[in-house]
C-alpha cells in the first residue's frame, strides 16, 4: 500500500523513483547508485520532540543539530526504528521527503539543489524530486536545522 501510496505521489509531483534493486541506506551509496553529489542527497529523519513528532530533511553532507530543534521544539531525539515504521509506515532508510504525515522541517541548504534524490518507500528506492515540490507538498517550514 505504502509504495503506490508515494509512486502516485512521485507522478503527481514529476518526481521519479530509481528502483535500484540494492539496498541504499546511506549517503555515499545513494551517490554512487545514482552520480548525485552528497550535497543532492537529502536524509528524512524522523525527531521525536515534546511538541510531537517532525519529519527532518537536510542534505547529505549536513548532520542535524539537536540543539537548533531543542531550542524550537524542546527535548528531542531520534525515532526508534520501530517508531519510525509507526509514524511513517515507511523502514528507516526508506522513508520519503513526501507523503509522510508529520510537521516537516527542510533546511534551506536542500533548497539550493536543481533536484535532491531521497528515500523512495524502500530501501532498495530512491526518490528524485524539486525540493520546492517536497515544501508545496508536506506544507513544510524552513529552518535551518543543521550543524
Amino acid at each position: 500500500m505504502e509504495m503506490e501510496k508515494i509512486e502516485e505521489i512521485a507522478r503527481e509531483l514529476g518526481a521519479e523513483i530509481l528502483k535500484i534493486g540494492r539496498p541504499v541506506k546511506t549517503v555515499e551509496q545513494a551517490t554512487g547508485e545514482t552520480g548525485a553529489s552528497p550535497k543532492q542527497v537529502i536524509k528524512s529523519l524522523v525527531i521525536i520532540s515534546e511538541r510531537g513528532p517532525l519529519l527532518v530533511i537536510v542534505d547529505g553532507e549536513s548532520k542535524v543539530d539537536m540543539e537548533k530543534l531543542e531550542r524550537l521544539f524542546g527535548k528531542c531525539r531520534f525515532a526508534k526504528p520501530e517508531e519510525v515504521k509507526e509514524l511513517t509506515g515507511y523502514e528507516v532508510g526508506g522513508v520519503p521527503p513526501v507523503g509522510v504525515p508529520l510537521r516537516t522541517i527542510v533546511d534551506p541548504r536542500v533548497l539550493e539543489n536543481e533536484y535532491v534524490i531521497g528515500g523512495g518507500g524502500s530501501i532498495d528506492r530512491l526518490l528524485r524530486i524539486e525540493p520546492r515540490k517536497i515544501l508545496e507538498y508536506q506544507n513544510a517550514e524552513v529552518m535551518e536545522v543543521r550543524k
